[in-house]
């Protein structure tokens, strides 16, 4: 256990966490509904969860052990948060950043340590480590408890359970809810997703916490308290995570739809999660997922091609019956070794045929020892959606300039800290903003303006990206249709095309991956890791 004092504990070890090293989570799940959240569980039932996690199904209530690792903990963080094409499409070299951003507090602040048990293959815990425990702020800790959060809600929802990749609520609206009333709402959930199993919308609210408390469970509840607001069925979530003593989580599902669902129409295979190849929503939103990687591999200097196996592909034939998620380790994987293994032998096949394996266009995210990749149909997509969404993000801003424009007011002689009236002209967006924020749409410039009595207002800078969010999500939704297709029918056409056309540009083959890297990938995203950089 993390020592209380100043130094360290005669425990501290001297090690962050090896990137190649397993660990166990446990997992507590709940089902109630209205959501009645539990208070913290002890530790002897922390150490006591043994439950296999089920390879099928929403988990029973129960208590749960589910093995990861932590380069599947790794996918998730880099996939999770909001949409980043608006802002990264004018700054792309900044996507290798945003990684980082996401990645380091992760193995800055976390280790592995051994637990008892009784099989014959040593098991571990992941803890805070003594960067954590002794020499972090109260401030720092509560900005790591918010990105912890947000990762294990990806890596339980769209790792484990099979939900697809999730969208962050303020870049995207529900279905069955009004965008007005989804703009204005102050405590949104965190995530939206969907999911093979009825219902299919999904609502995440994640909670992280350096000792997860009923308190924060219940603030969690509240936000997921939608009555009113959203029409229809959604599968509301609940996932908390706790950093001490050691990592844990809790699940908790609002059963309140179940009695209404015909639950033998389900998927065969819902843990596998939505299939891409046929569900327009789900590549959409795993599109949407892969931009930081595909900003990374379009403005790389050196790309690789990597070949990886079947296996890795979920929904495929050849996928493993029972795997422990959606991330495949390759050194484990079977079809990987056995498509190498034929390619050295016939080294001048470069490219494959699907049923044969998965060609990933890989590369280095400087600063971090990780590559990352992604197959051919996924790059073509997340091209021709990053294009579309770049124009509908300069309709945005154009949008913003002209509200701002329109909603200049002047105070006609009231004093300098009065909110002057809004514009009889204003539209219903920068109405529901200005309410929002009060005054806070301008900020006084000056005593008097040219053409002007009384003060000059101009938006300030905050209330303006706010604007431009709403914009830019409005427009998404208006183009909804045209922005499935786009990235659907690139992602047909990249299987007739080879890499040299799909990224215009010639990227050698390496068979093995890069060196001294551990891999990992999934149907159509490749991550690999260097141990070798961590102490």
């Amino acid at each position: 256990m993390p020592h209380c004092g100043v130094h360290p504990g005669p425990d501290a070890v001297d090690d962050p966490i090896k990137f190649d090293d397993t660990f166990d989570v446990p997992v507590f799940v709940k089902h109630s509904s209205p959501m009645d959240v539990q208070g913290r569980p002890r530790p002897s039932q922390v150490a006591s969860a043994a439950a296999p996690w089920p390879s099928r199904g929403l988990p029973k209530t129960g208590s749960y052990r589910v093995t990861t690792s932590w380069r599947a903990i790794l996918h998730a963080a880099i996939t999770v948060g909001r949409d980043v094409s608006p802002w990264l499409a004018h700054v792309p070299h900044l996507a290798g950043h945003e990684i980082l951003s996401r990645c380091a507090p992760l193995q800055a602040y976390l280790r592995r340590i051994p637990v008892a048990c009784l099989g014959p293959d040593p098991r571990y815990a992941l803890v805070p480590n003594e960067v954590y425990s002794l020499g972090t702020e109260v401030t720092a800790k509560g900005a790591f408890s918010y990105r912890i959060g947000m990762t294990m809600a990806e890596w339980l929802c769209w790792g484990q359970i099979g939900m697809s990749h999730s969208v962050h609520a303020e870049s995207t609206y529900p279905l069955g809810v009004d965008p007005a009333d989804w703009d204005e709402r102050r405590n949104k959930p965190d995530l939206v997703g969907m999911q093979s199993l009825a219902p299919s919308g999904w609502l995440i609210e994640a909670k992280g916490e350096r000792r997860l408390s009923k308190t924060k469970l219940r603030e969690g509840a509240a936000q997921l308290d939608l009555d009113g607001l959203i029409d229809g069925s959604h599968r509301r979530v609940l996932c908390g995570t706790s950093i001490e003593d050691r990592v844990f989580m809790t699940l908790d599902i609002d059963t309140r739809y179940d009695a209404d669902l015909d639950l033998t129409a389900t998927d065969p295979d819902p843990m596998a999660g939505p299939d891409v190849s046929n569900d327009d929503d789900a590549l959409y939103q795993l599109a949407r997922a892969s931009m930081l990687i595909y900003l990374v591999l379009r403005e790389a200097e050196q790309t690789s091609i990597v070949p990886v196996g079947v296996a890795a592909d979920r929904r495929g034939p050849a996928a493993q019956v029972g795997g422990s998620g959606a991330v495949t380790l390759l050194e484990r994987d079977w079809s990987t070794s056995s498509l190498r293994d034929r390619m050295r032998r016939t080294p001048s096949s470069r490219r494959l045929p699907k049923e044969s394996g998965i060609d990933m266009l890989t590369a280095a995210v400087p600063g971090t020892g990780m590559t990352v990749g992604l197959s051919r149909r996924v790059y073509a997509a997340c091209s021709a959606l990053l294009g579309l969404e770049t124009d509908l993000a300069r309709r945005a801003e154009q949008e913003a300039n002209e509200a701002a424009a329109r909603l200049w007011r002047t105070t006609d002689g009231a004093a300098p800290d009065e909110d002057p009236p809004l514009r009889q002209d204003t539209t219903a967006v920068e109405e529901r903003i200005s309410v929002r924020y009060h005054v806070v749409w301008g900020t006084t410039l000056s005593p008097s303006a040219p053409g002007a009595e009384g003060a000059q207002w101009v938006p300030r800078t905050d209330v303006r990206s706010e604007y431009e969010r709403i914009a830019y999500n409005r427009l998404q939704q208006d183009h909804q249709e045209e922005l499935l297709v786009t990235a659907r029918e690139a992602f047909r056409s990249a299987d007739s095309h080879d890499w040299e056309s799909v990224a215009a540009r010639d990227s050698p083959l390496t068979i093995d991956g890069p060196p001294r890297q551990l891999e990992s990938a999934t149907a159509d995203t490749y991550l690999a890791i260097n141990p070798a950089l961590i102490v």
